[in-house]
């Protein structure tokens, strides 16, 4: 519970600099300019795509292991759960939960964690494959430099951590499991590729959305800026710091996307409209799901709902 009141206070304290330096009145005017039909749409992208997503999750996990649906149920509960864990990777262990009875928890575990290392590998390339295009205002260009030995300090302390939880991992007789699960994903190249389309067909078609949004209350920038400042923003949300990012991430935004000329009201305008997406979405979607769940479970044998 403390640690929810920590993250709590990280959300707040990011929105209240927020706030200061953008004055809500702005805010409040810019997203009024949003007709209702497309944040409605917003929402139905959102889903969609979190919906391409568990199919992506079940691909590493392996189709015969899990069925569909409740891979989608797994999903949306993670989605909701990140409400309230540390960072939006804080849905996987729910999302686990979820499927450890059906599928074991060795080939979820291997396959949430190839899960968000792909989605984290597509956003960098999204960024890598935007930033020339977009080009790099002076106002970044420092935090880059400064950004790219953090990131290789990062990447030295999670290889470090890496190599303690493999050999904890030896120590507990669960490596040749794990090994055999590696192998079994590795055998289906396939399998990786699709995975790897869906990803960045989703990640794709969510910054387009946020750019929808943005034009809406009145941002032109350029969508070459929005595949750099968008995946950045994620990124920062990833860390357990706050609640599902909140705060952090459209802080984030507001940081990458003002040099680039955007009005910083308007980008948070956006980013709120679109913090109220994943809200309504996950919580729909976990809804849903879970609606169809009970019924399949409360239908009689032989039932239509039961046969499938």
């Amino acid at each position: 519970m403390t640690r929810w009141w920590v993250r709590a206070l990280v959300s707040a304290a990011a929105a209240a600099v927020l706030l200061t330096f953008i004055p809500l009145g702005e805010v409040w005017a810019s997203m009024r300019q949003v007709r209702p039909w497309v944040w409605l749409a917003a929402v139905g992208v959102f889903v969609t795509g979190h919906a391409a997503n568990a199919m992506k999750l079940r691909l590493f996990i392996g189709p015969r292991a899990v069925p569909a649906g409740p891979c989608l149920q797994a999903h949306f509960a993670g989605l909701a759960a990140n409400l309230g864990l540390p960072g939006v990777a804080g849905g996987d262990f729910v999302r686990a939960a979820y499927l450890v009875p059906a599928a074991g928890a060795t080939r979820v575990a291997v396959g949430s964690v190839a899960d968000r290392v792909l989605d984290t590998v597509v956003l960098g390339v999204v960024v890598a494959v935007a930033l020339p295009l977009a080009g790099l205002p002076p106002a970044l260009a420092g935090l880059v430099w400064s950004g790219g030995w953090w990131l290789a300090v990062g990447l030295a302390g999670a290889a470090a951590l890496g190599v303690v939880a493999w050999r904890l991992v030896d120590r507990s007789g669960r490596l040749p499991q794990l090994r055999q699960a590696g192998a079994d994903l590795g055998a289906r190249p396939g399998a990786v590729a699709l995975a790897f389309l869906i990803s960045l067909s989703v990640q794709s078609a969510f910054v387009l959305t946020n750019v929808w949004l943005a034009r809406e209350v009145g941002v032109a920038t350029a969508i070459a800026a929005w595949f750099v400042a968008w995946p950045g923003s994620k990124l920062s949300a990833i860390l357990p710091i706050s609640l599902g990012g909140i705060g952090v991430r459209e802080a984030t935004l507001v940081f990458l996307l003002v040099p680039y000329g955007a009005p910083p009201d308007g980008v948070l305008a956006a980013g709120i409209l679109w913090e109220g997406v994943l809200i309504t979405g996950g919580l729909g979607g976990l809804l849903v799901t879970q609606i169809a769940r009970r019924q399949a479970r409360s239908a009689p044998d032989g039932s239509p709902e039961r046969s499938r």
